[in-house]
């Protein structure tokens, strides 16, 4: 009897059991799966966690920080940034890419980063469903120079040509030798004298105030510095301490420090071989250095190629063109003053070792003592100096069409003297030093040229060996 009345207790619980269960089974899969599609979409950028906007220097680099840590290949084969801009990622942790432009930006120019839809998480299948997009705009450069002049020891200054406001960038003890801003303007390497009448080159990072030394020049000189197109390397000439000669040093090498290791090594397999003012390709394939027992240029090949020897008696290095492939050298000519020596420009194929006049025929009356390329390599700025009827006791600035050779006055005033004059990112502007001819008791001062304008303006008195920087 009991056993007959159990019988239907259970068929009613198979009864009814069962569709419950596969009705609790389907709501589980569905709300899996409503789990899973969230899954895949959830993917976000934070409000704030995409850097810069705005009005920005041209070395910041590009900088967003995703929700998920993310598939680093999937991330940057969505990334764009426009116009178009070479550069390196970078990732600080799985979820933070940096952007960093091998190159200091244009000032005036509007940049669009987007992170396209479809950039994958790591591990969790998660995608970014909406695209991220946002806008900077590069703000007017700045100015570094050496300053004061006047003053036995000189400080790196930073300048606002806009605001006129300046700012002190370094505070060394005995003074700053030299200096050189980096290919993306974050950062300057510069040369700081040390008691012993030595010198070590430090870095400091513009954006975070950072400096640290990156030589250990013990009775030597370490000066000169020349950023390698990466950034990741600095050329630079150390010369001992030559006690006979007091506070005189011996010849100079050409050395090269990484920067992540800090370990330095000649440039030259030859130790024999002297090395002034090193200077980088820009395609970073070579290094070229003055060596006064060519005497000449000393190009070395970073590839394991042989090194070329440029016959030159100026003591300069020369000045690489944008396309890594020629290389513009001064040369010393006798011509169109008789007995008279002056410097003129050679541009050097370095593949076919072919050499062509930059500055015309060698009896052609012009002294051109240095040539700056423009960013596109379209142009040049000269130093020159015209030896007729167009003489300046001076040295003027000029500008060349690298393809016609057709030269233009950009700045010609013959109460003054020209020199280290360069180029900003845009190629809008140029800033250089100039010096009073008839007043030798006179200190050099910093100006700037708008090319567009014609605009001239004196940006810092009493400073020399000026930059750009972003």
């Amino acid at each position: 009897m009991s056993t007959d009345s159990s019988r239907p207790h259970t068929r009613n619980r198979r009864r009814f059991g069962l569709p419950a269960l596969i009705a609790v089974l389907a709501l589980t899969l569905a709300a899996a799966g409503i789990v899973a599609a969230t899954a895949r979409r959830a993917v976000t950028v934070p409000e704030g966690a995409v850097a810069p906007r705005g009005e920005v220097r041209g070395s910041e680099p590009v900088r967003v920080r995703f929700s998920h840590e993310m598939a680093r290949e999937s991330v940057e084969a969505h990334f764009h940034i426009t116009p178009d801009v070479p550069g390196d990622f970078n990732w600080i942790d799985g979820r933070t890419l940096i952007f960093t432009p091998r190159r200091a930006l244009p000032a005036g120019q509007t940049y669009t980063v987007t992170i396209d839809a479809g950039a994958r998480a790591a591990s969790s299948g998660a995608t970014l469903d909406t695209p991220i997009t946002w806008r900077f705009t590069v703000r007017p450069p700045r100015v570094v120079a050496l300053a004061p002049a006047s003053s036995p020891v000189q400080q790196i200054v930073l300048i606002d040509p806009q605001s006129g406001a300046r700012e002190p960038l370094t505070d060394a003890e005995y003074g700053v030798l030299d200096y050189a801003v980096s290919p993306t303007g974050r950062a300057i390497a510069y040369s700081e004298r040390t008691a012993d009448g030595g010198a070590n080159l430090w870095v400091l990072d513009l954006l975070t105030g950072a400096r640290g030394p990156i030589t250990d020049c013990v009775a030597a000189v370490c000066s000169a510095p020349a950023w390698s197109p990466d950034g990741r390397q600095i050329a630079y000439q150390r010369a001992e301490l030559d006690p006979a000669r007091g506070s005189g040093t011996g010849p100079a090498r050409a050395w090269i420090v990484d920067l992540d290791t800090l370990q330095p090594r000649l440039l030259f397999e030859d130790a024999q071989a002297l090395g002034v003012s090193p200077t980088w390709s820009p395609d970073g394939a070579r290094v070229a250095a003055f060596d006064a027992t060519i005497p000449g240029i000393r190009v070395r090949d970073l590839g394991g190629g042989p090194d070329l020897r440029i016959e030159s008696l100026e003591g300069a290095s020369g000045a690489f063109a944008p396309d890594g492939a020629r290389l513009l050298v001064p040369v010393l000519v006798r011509g169109a003053l008789g007995e008279s020596f002056y410097t003129q420009l050679e541009l050097v194929d370095l593949a076919r070792r072919e050499r062509t006049r930059l500055s015309g025929e060698i009896d052609a009356p012009v002294e051109d003592v240095a040539g700056v390329w423009s960013p596109d390599g379209a142009s040049l700025v000269l130093l020159r100096r015209y030896l007729d009827a167009r003489f300046t006791p001076g040295r003027q600035i000029y500008r060349m069409d690298a393809a016609t050779g057709e030269v233009e006055p950009l700045v010609v005033d013959p109460a003054y003297t020209h020199s280290v004059v360069s180029w900003d990112a845009a190629g809008a502007r140029l800033v250089f030093q100039r010096f009073p001819v008839d007043r030798p008791d006179a200190d050099p001062s910093v100006w700037t040229l708008d090319l567009a304008s014609g605009a001239l303006a004196e940006v810092l008195p009493d400073a020399f060996v000026p930059a750009w920087v972003p």
